[in-house]
Order: structure tokens, then sequence, then C-alpha cells
């Protein structure tokens, strides 16, 4: 989700054609180039402004911005605005993902945490398990006993304590 709502931005990229960005930078703080880059994709692309219909950008449509902008020797800004990208920004990266790594860094990566694997419930029985797996399994159960026993020795002191108050 953008910052900034597509109606202020197409009001501000109307007002930028008559009004100077550096007023209008002061007035909204909003840095000048933001709006004047608002402005020039009003230019180009008029109401239909900042829709992003390409969002999630597949790689294709990567490709085919780069090679517009390196065919046309078209300027990073222009070339954003052109295809109607959110930032100049996004295109730099593409570019620089590009340039070292080829067309297979332009594949969308998938976001967030991996999907957890969930393991069975029930344990492997014993007689089945190597003697590696079942010395590996007597040490954690024996770490989880002694961390029961502190538990509760705790839970037994704070009981104590509370009962010497008066």
């Amino acid at each position: 989700m953008s910052k900034h709502p597509r109606a202020f931005k197409l009001e501000l990229a109307k007002c930028a054609q008559y009004e100077s960005s550096r007023e209008l930078s002061r007035r909204f703080d909003i840095s000048g180039g933001q709006i004047r880059y608002w402005s020039s994709v009003y230019q180009l692309h008029g109401s239909d402004s900042f829709l992003h219909k390409d969002y999630p950008y597949t790689s294709d449509f990567k490709l085919q911005v780069i090679t517009a902008m390196r065919e046309n020797k078209w300027s990073l800004g222009f070339t954003s605005a052109y295809f109607d990208l959110s930032t100049p920004g996004i295109l730099f990266q593409w570019l620089k993902l590009y340039s070292c790594e080829g067309l297979s860094r332009l594949t969308p990566k998938n976001k967030g945490r991996p999907c957890m694997n969930h393991h069975s419930s029930e344990p492997k029985p014993s007689s089945q398990m190597t003697e590696q797996e079942l010395r590996e399994e007597l040490d954690y159960l024996r770490a989880e006993n002694a961390v029961l026993k502190k538990l509760e020795a705790l839970a037994q002191a704070k009981k104590n304590k509370a009962k010497k108050r008066p």
C-alpha cells in the first residue's frame, strides 16, 4: 500500500501543472522531486495515473521495462513514469539486480516466513531408533526433567515466601 492515496497524488499532480513543486512541497510536506515525478506520471497517463495495473510485477514486465529504457535511452525517472511505476527507486533496484545476476533475479520471490513443516506428533518407537537417536532423546528428556524440577522448586519457594509474609 502506498503512503499517499491515489486521489491525493492526482490532486497534487494537477496542482503541479500550474504551481511550483517547491511551493507545493512546503505546503504539503512532501519532497519536490516526488511531486515532480507524480506530475510527469500525470502528464503521460492523465486520470488513469497511479493505478499500477501490472502489480505485482512479473519478470517479463520488468524485462520489458528495462529493455525499453535501454533501447530508447530514456532516463530512470521518465521510464518509471512511462510505465506508471510507483517510484523510480523500483526500477533502479530492477536494474541493479538484472545487471548483477541476470533475468533470474527479476522473478518475484515469496515474501514472509516459510511454512512450518509439521512433524508427526507420534514419536518413533524405541525399537526402530538407532543408538545415537536413543542417546539424544535420553539427553533431551533429562534436560526437560531438570527444567521441570527447577520450575517446581521456584514455584515452591515463591509459595513459601508468600506464606512467611504477614
